[in-house]
């Protein structure tokens, strides 16, 4: 068993966190030793990596209470999750090809600075100037 803020430690989240993913039905119930302080066990470790996961592919708290609360309700709801699963994967490749679109353009922009100050004539380029260049120079 491990307290709130081991857990915290564990999962990089803070204890805040932890409560309110507890408030918002993300997690099963945690224990409470006599004191009344959370008891978290491995499987809540698991379980916090898996909201975690899903907060990271930027899906909404309300799509993961609904995956939990699918979840909770057994093999009757496999379909159903499976569905969301599915649904989900679309949504992560279709920010994994937004996110390389920005890092490209992100690197033909950091290359473009580069060029520019290493050429001490390019000081006092107005924005327009710089755009037009970046967007229809040699880069």
């Amino acid at each position: 068993m491990y307290s709130a803020k081991e857990t915290a430690k564990m999962t990089g989240l803070s204890t805040a966190t932890l409560r309110y993913y507890e408030k918002e039905k993300l997690l099963p119930q945690i224990a409470r030793n006599s004191q009344k302080y959370r008891q978290y066990t491995d499987e809540d470790i698991e379980w916090i990596k898996m909201v975690q996961c899903m907060r990271m592919a930027n899906i909404p708290i309300h799509s993961i209470k609904e995956y939990v609360a699918l979840l909770l309700l057994g093999g009757e709801t496999l379909e159903q999750r499976f569905t969301m699963v599915q649904n989900h994967m679309e949504d992560i490749k279709k920010q994994m090809t937004n996110l390389q679109n920005a890092f490209e353009l992100t690197q033909k922009k950091l290359s473009f600075y580069k060029k520019l100050l290493e050429d001490s004539s390019f000081k006092n380029m107005s924005y327009s100037e710089e755009w037009k260049l970046f967007n229809h120079g040699e880069n």
